[in-house]
């Protein structure tokens, strides 16, 4: 467990330091509808710059708007660089083969990263909660382990996001739903720590 703990907090790090020396800083922000003092503005710029969160069709970033299960699993994906020759399946009788994210919720699934509600449901439009979002998190950077260790799904996964510093600055408890700011910041962090 601890070597791959290690193995993947080096893969991380090397990311991170890759990211880096290209990543500028940004004194304005790409979308109107998010400001640039907003402490959140840093991460969403990041993150659209790797394409992992885009804006809408209209070039907004909908920062309060919330984050589907779906796009949760969207963003999973272009985390881990998942994108291309995404299988289709009807693995989750709410996900059909023509939902536009059938490919990216198959992928996350696959890769152990989402798991459905059981009787074969998945809820691709319900908002994720911030105990789904950190477990999502946890286990696509490789620390299901350690979020076993420490007591499981829900509680387990949450804490070891904690202590990897995935929640820092924002808060959020179990049961709330998360906005796209929120997830942003989450997901940089994994990135970061």
């Amino acid at each position: 467990m601890k070597t791959r703990v290690r193995c993947a907090c080096w893969m991380v790090t090397a990311f991170l330091t890759a990211s880096l020396l290209v990543y500028p800083a940004f004194a304005a922000s790409t979308f109107p509808d998010v400001d640039a003092s907003e402490e959140y503005a840093e991460a969403i710029e990041y993150l659209n710059s790797v394409g992992i969160m885009v804006g809408d069709d209209q070039g907004n970033f909908n920062p309060d708007k919330p984050v589907s299960r779906a796009e949760m699993a969207t963003i999973i994906c272009r985390l881990l660089g998942k994108t291309e020759n995404l299988p289709t399946s009807a693995q989750f009788t709410d996900v059909p083969v023509s939902h536009w994210a059938n490919g990216y919720i198959s992928k996350a699934a696959e890769l152990g990263v989402v798991d459905g509600y059981g009787n074969k449901k998945f809820g691709p439009s319900d908002t994720v909660k911030y105990e789904d979002a950190l477990t999502m998190i946890v286990r696509a950077m490789g620390q299901t382990e350690y979020a076993l260790e420490l007591g499981g799904y829900p509680d387990g996964f949450m804490i070891a996001a904690t202590e990897l510093g995935y929640t820092n600055w924002i808060s959020a408890e179990a049961g709330d739903f998360l906005t796209r700011w929120q997830v942003a910041i989450i997901t940089s962090n994994a990135l970061i720590y």
